[in-house]
């Protein structure tokens, strides 16, 4: 027993606390949203403290019946399960199923794939607690992030600058939500107080740019400084020093970065590509953004302190293919961090698989009718051919005299579910009838002609009866697939279109909306193999009733031609 109770406690002490733990009971669901700085990820060395990473939210990663429609009982928690996470949201869009929320988190560790925080929601009664001035660092000067559908658009640092410049148009096509698309003309932010940076502090400009042809413009001008496009090349003028490198091609999407001390640094890409020693002056002023510029911004941010290359590195490792954040499994109180793979799968299906899905549900329900129906058809049938030939392989001489007891009898009451004695009905019939006639003797050749021509009609119409909705089946079985396979299809291309939208392409983004697109050829098969073998099954039954209706015919005949023809 000593034993058994030390295996007992190192198997509780082997399971992870947190996973029976659970933030708030009010809250139904959470999601464990994985940080991966290794070599796998975004491969970060250093680590970073206050980092602002984007969570991006769709179809794919995310059910958004579990949310809110405004997204207001979303909450972010730390590993510990405890401590809640400073967050705002820039887009939450149920209708597309698209969200973008940025999550300050307190230290990203270097190299590691380890780290986690938890997402959690499904609170019908929780307010708000979107914190757009709490979410930055507390240097934050500036920060544009384009997610209003139109101008005027907002600075969220704690400033609250004033913006404008009406022809700057929303580019619903940015890399994090909305982004900014210039034409040429500026935006300008106001000067404040605080928009100041005395002589010999520290400045970092970052922001993420996709021109739309290469170009010479100011992305940047403030005072004496100026971040320029180049061309492609990325340049920064800071009173007579320049500093110019990388490569910001066209029509594509490029961080870049810029930091000033007692050097200034460029960054492309999260890669340094040049660097000059400077004294940094005096900025104060009016601020401009994206003099001459034409094309797109996004995530347009200035830090009044120097931030180190980790979290430049960081800032650039968000992009469309950005492997830095991974998003795990819905999970819900009850389950306690079980998977529901089933309700991710239904949850993710596009309109067209649930329509074409609703329709292959129709067409299984009639073909399993239509199959049941038949098998208990042909089982009666069967049974009842059994029990008339049984009688009838006994005394034929009895049951090919029409004034027998026996004829009589079947008159009166026949077999219900024999084939093989509706036929014997209509043979006996047909027989009685030219017995019965005056001066009848010997049935002629005639006579016995149109006796089977009777005996062949009512097995044609048993035929009949027996194949009655078997086509239903046949349609199960080709039109089945080929419904599956175009909601497959379509689906398939909604979820690449709804991935294109949301900029996240890593393979936790695609998986659950290509499996979901793939259950409608799940269900298209499910309908079409059990037809497939119910069909051939009752084809098989139905042949050998017609085989067994075909040898009486002929048994009938001959023994009635040779009892009553001359």
């Amino acid at each position: 027993m000593r034993n058994i109770a030390i295996l007992l406690a190192l198997v509780a002490l082997a399971v992870p606390m947190s996973a029976s733990a659970w933030w708030n009971g009010d809250w139904k669901f959470r999601k464990k949203i994985l940080v991966n700085t290794s070599q796998t990820g975004a491969d970060v060395k250093e680590g970073v403290s206050n980092a602002l990473v984007s969570v991006r939210l769709h179809s794919g990663n995310f059910l958004f019946t579990d949310a809110k429609p405004d997204g207001a009982d979303i909450r972010f928690i730390a590993a510990d399960d405890k401590t809640p996470l400073k967050y705002f949201i820039e887009v939450f869009d149920p209708a597309n199923q698209l969200a973008l929320i940025w999550v300050q988190l307190p230290l990203v560790a270097a190299s590691s794939s380890a780290d986690f925080f938890y997402l959690y929601s499904g609170n019908e009664r929780a307010a708000s607690a979107a914190d757009a001035k709490g979410a930055y660092d507390s240097q934050q000067l500036l920060a544009l992030e384009f997610g209003e559908s139109q101008a005027p658009f907002k600075d969220f640092s704690a400033y609250g600058h004033v913006v404008s410049g009406d022809s700057v148009k929303s580019d619903a096509a940015g890399l994090f939500g909305n982004a900014a698309q210039f034409d040429g003309s500026p935006l300008k932010v106001a000067p404040l107080p605080a928009t100041h940076i005395a002589a010999g502090g520290g400045l970092t400009f970052s922001a993420w740019v996709r021109p739309s042809a290469s170009q010479d413009a100011h992305l940047l001008s403030w005072g004496p400084l100026s971040v320029d496009l180049g061309g492609e090349a990325l340049l920064a003028r800071l009173g007579r020093e320049k500093a110019s490198g990388g490569r910001v091609p066209a029509g594509a999407w490029s961080h870049i970065a810029f930091t000033a001390s007692d050097r200034m640094t460029l960054y492309v890409n999260g890669i340094q590509v040049a660097t000059a020693a400077v004294a940094l002056p005096d900025l104060s002023g009016e601020i401009v953004v994206g003099d001459g510029f034409h094309g797109s911004l996004d995530a347009y941010r200035l830090v009044t302190s120097v931030r180190p290359p980790a979290a430049i590195q960081l800032d650039a490792a968000q992009g469309a293919d950005g492997k830095l954040l991974t998003y795990g499994e819905s999970e819900t109180g009850e389950e306690s961090g079980s998977s529901s793979y089933i309700k991710v799968l239904f949850s993710s299906l596009t309109v067209d698989a649930k329509v074409v899905i609703a329709i292959l549900g129709v067409m299984f329900l009639v073909a399993l009718t239509v199959m049941i129906n038949k098998a208990v058809l042909l089982q009666r049938t069967t049974g009842g051919n059994a029990q008339f030939l049984r009688g009838f392989t006994s005394r034929p001489l009895e049951f090919l005299d029409p004034n027998s007891s026996i004829a009589k009898a079947f008159d009166e009451k026949t077999l219900p579910h024999s084939s093989l004695a509706r036929m014997y009905e209509t043979g006996i019939r047909e027989l009685r009838a030219r017995l019965e006639r005056p001066a009848a003797g010997a049935l002629p050749a005639e006579s016995v002609a149109a006796i089977k021509a009777s005996i062949d009609a009512t097995v044609i119409r048993e035929n009949q009866r027996l194949n009655r909705l078997m086509v239903l089946l046949t349609i199960a079985i080709s039109g089945g697939p080929f419904l599956g396979l175009l909601g497959t299809v379509v689906g398939v291309m909604i979820t690449f279109a709804s991935i294109a939208a949301a900029g996240d392409v890593n393979i936790n983004a695609i998986a659950p909306g290509i499996a979901a697109a793939l259950l409608a050829t799940v269900a298209g098969l499910a309908v079409a193999i059990p037809s497939l073998f119910g069909y051939n099954y009752l084809i098989t039954q139905i042949k050998a009733i017609a085989a067994d209706m075909q040898a009486f015919s002929d048994e009938f005949i001959c023994r009635m031609a040779e009892a009553h023809s001359q």
